[in-house]
């Protein structure tokens, strides 16, 4: 993405440089239309790329309750959906598949996303961390084994207010906030989809899911 959108605006000033410089035969009203044609197609552009990036349908928590408790809730639920249907889109014949010996396979990350969601919202909850069964190798045991982990976090959000967010809370042995936590815990998700990614896209498969 970096790189498309790097190419694509390099693209749009080649493109405005060349309607707006002057020829020795062009007059000085041509030119003003020229720039101005410049504009308009560049902020439509501009509007197109955006509405194909962002959904309409992207949930606004400014006016909500508690804002910024509602933002991290947001940003965790549009990310524990695109990882399920990212579990759902890979076949579970490739569940086993790592782009190099020295990686977790797709089904090792999956398992690794659902044991520190757990152990992250027990933490919110200040609850002792559930029992972790021995760790699932098929895709309809990690699907319900996610299901669960992302519905367990979905009581570390309920009820929760912004006045909460500065409450203690232990990560690992070290003090911090319960804001930490949450945001943690959206970062993990974030930082381990890329992976997915990859390795959909290393299988010829197009990811899919949320908001943005």
């Amino acid at each position: 993405m970096h790189y498309f959108t790097k190419n694509f605006f390099c693209t749009i000033r080649n493109s405005i440089e060349v309607l707006t410089r002057p020829s020795s035969s062009q007059s000085t009203r041509v030119g003003a239309w020229r720039i101005v044609l410049a504009v308009v197609a560049l902020n439509l552009t501009l509007a197109s790329l955006a509405s194909a990036q962002i959904a309409p349908d992207m949930p606004n928590p400014i006016k909500a309750p508690n804002p910024l408790t509602t933002t991290i809730s947001i940003f965790r639920s549009n990310m524990q959906d695109k990882i399920m249907k990212a579990a759902e889109t890979m076949p579970d014949s490739k569940y086993s598949y790592r782009p190099t010996k020295e990686v977790r396979s797709f089904a090792e990350i999956l398992n690794h996303v659902g044991d520190i969601s757990y152990y992250l919202c027990a933490n919110a909850k200040n609850e002792a961390r559930p029992v972790i069964a021995a760790e699932k190798n098929s895709k309809t045991e990690i699907i319900a084994y996610l299901k669960g982990a992302f519905e367990y976090c979905d009581g570390a959000y309920s009820g929760f207010t912004d006045a909460h967010l500065n409450a203690p809370a232990d990560f690992w042995g070290h003090n911090t906030n319960k804001m930490f936590i949450l945001t943690q815990l959206a970062n993990h998700d974030a930082l381990h989809y890329g992976n997915l990614v990859t390795y959909l896209r290393l299988n010829d498969l197009t990811p899919s899911g949320g908001w943005f």
